[in-house]
Formats: structure tokens, sequence, C-alpha cells
């Protein structure tokens, strides 16, 4: 009879610190003031006006390298200034950080290979995977990995899906 509560209790605790998790990295995953209650909703998908796209690495791609540092995107216009937009970053082994914020870059220095834009006079952001004040955070070889758009202006909690991929073994 004990072990079925056993399992319980494991289930919510762990049910109880994935959203302490998300809560506390809703800011990027960079030092500062975080939100002080817990997450309110989903952060639902990037605007749509701005058709969001990942570039590299390359969405449904087998062969990215582990270790990259970046994720970057193109968006039809300039997203919002001031926005809080990161993407949550989960591995197929269970590991999670958010990445950075989105930084303004020229086309010019996203790696190759990378897709291209369906729109013409794209905008191109980085995205960087520092995770929670600089900790290192490394892509394994061999990882499916998934990229949920997170809102952290917003407090809530990230479940849309914009791109995955895998890494090289």
């Amino acid at each position: 009879m004990r072990k079925p509560k056993g399992v319980l209790l494991t289930a919510l605790l762990s049910g109880a610190a994935m959203l302490a998790a998300c809560n506390g990295a809703n800011n990027g995953g960079f030092p500062g003031p975080g939100p002080t209650s817990g997450p309110t909703g989903n952060c639902g998908g990037p605007p749509s006006s701005n058709k969001l796209e990942v570039l590299n690495p390359i969405p449904n791609t087998k062969s990215a390298p582990p270790g990259i540092n970046n994720i970057y995107v193109s968006a039809k216009g300039q997203l919002p200034p001031s926005n809080q937009f990161d993407f949550l970053l989960s591995q197929s082994n269970g590991s999670t950080t958010f990445t950075g914020p989105f930084t303004g870059i020229s086309k010019s220095q996203i790696p190759e290979p990378h897709a291209t834009p369906s729109y013409s006079n794209a905008v191109y952001y980085e995205s960087a995977i520092a995770g929670p004040s600089g900790s290192g955070y490394v892509i394994g070889p061999n990882q499916f990995v998934s990229l949920f758009w997170n809102d952290g202006g917003r407090n809530c909690n990230p479940h849309f899906l914009v791109s995955s991929f895998r890494t090289k073994k």
C-alpha cells in the first residue's frame, strides 16, 4: 500500500519542481528579477505578424553539431521593442534551459548551413544557449532537441513547439 503513495508523492514533487524551474527561469535564463508568483497560463506562440522562423540549426535536421551556442531566427519585421522573448530548450536526455533574449544580428553572422526565410526583407536574431547565469549548458551528441516559445515578460508556461532538431552522434 505504501508504494503507490510514494509513486504519487514523487510525481507531485517532480511536477512542482518543474513549475518552480519554469517560474524562476522565465527571465530568459539570465540573472535579474524573476516573477514573484507561479506561471499564469500558456505563453502561446510567436507574434503571428512577425512570422518567426528558425534558420540554424535547420529545423528537423538530423545533423546539428553538439555543443552549439546559439539559435538563429528570422522575423518579418522588427520584434516588439522591450520584448522578453526566448526559447525553452529541451533535450531528449531530460535537460532543459532557457535561451537568452533575441539579439539583432546581420545575415552574415548566421553559420552555414542555414535555412532561408520564406519572406523577403527578413530581420535576423540570435538567442544564446548560455543557460541560467552562464552555467555552461551544453547540448550533447545524439540528442533530440525541442525549442518551445517563451515570453519571459508574461510569466507563462512555454508549450508552443517552434522547431526541433537532432544533434550528430
